[in-house]
């Protein structure tokens, strides 16, 4: 009983007496306060160029990163003719495709692909013309091309490789192909009448 009186009374002085004190706390673990770990930003008297930041080692490829081999020819569409859809024709990757389609595409392209977006027309909006994707000259990309074009950008439009991922791609490629299908079976009809 005399050894947990002593105890307490010793736990006692030893956290009252970092309360009020002008000096800094004892630290039991500091390295578990202060970390001895260099950030990217810190120097570090260690490194031969005194950088905090390491060169990651050959091969590393960094997370979400994908390789697409077709960088170069940015107004010539010839590079992308080995590209081909691998997304299959499903329900669910169609309603994908419109999500996307309608959360990147539409503010300049319009809800159905045809240049009329809400971003593009007379002031205050961008006062420049945005191509139908519904017309035959889009009609007649293959699908390596959008691909292409909306990895690596055209024109003023610039590229959405980062906002959409690969495969997403390929999906808003899907939806794209069935609003130009709509678009001639509408021209179609209305020949007809």
């Amino acid at each position: 009983m005399y050894f947990f009186r002593i105890t307490i009374a010793l736990l006692a002085v030893l956290f009252l007496g970092n309360c009020e004190s002008k000096q800094p706390p004892i630290e039991y673990m500091p390295d578990m306060y202060d970390s001895p770990a260099i950030e990217a930003q810190e120097m570090d008297y260690f490194a031969s160029n005194r950088s905090g930041n390491r060169i990651p080692p050959e091969g590393t490829v960094p997370v979400g990163y994908y390789p697409y081999e077709f960088f170069g020819n940015k107004g010539n569409l010839a590079p992308e003719r080995g590209l081909d859809n691998t997304a299959k024709k499903t329900l669910q990757n169609y309603k994908t495709g419109e999500q996307k389609f309608q959360t990147y595409c539409s503010p300049c392209h319009g809800a159905r692909g045809a240049g009329n977006g809400n971003v593009v027309g007379p002031a205050p909006r961008f006062n420049f013309n945005v191509p139908s994707l519904v017309s035959d000259n889009v009609k007649s990309w293959t699908d390596g091309q959008i691909y292409h074009t909306i990895t690596m950008g055209r024109g003023i439009m610039g590229s959405y490789a980062a906002q959409i991922e690969p495969d997403d791609r390929w999906k808003l490629i899907l939806y794209l192909r069935k609003l130009q299908e709509y678009d001639s079976n509408s021209k179609k009809a209305l020949a007809g009448k």
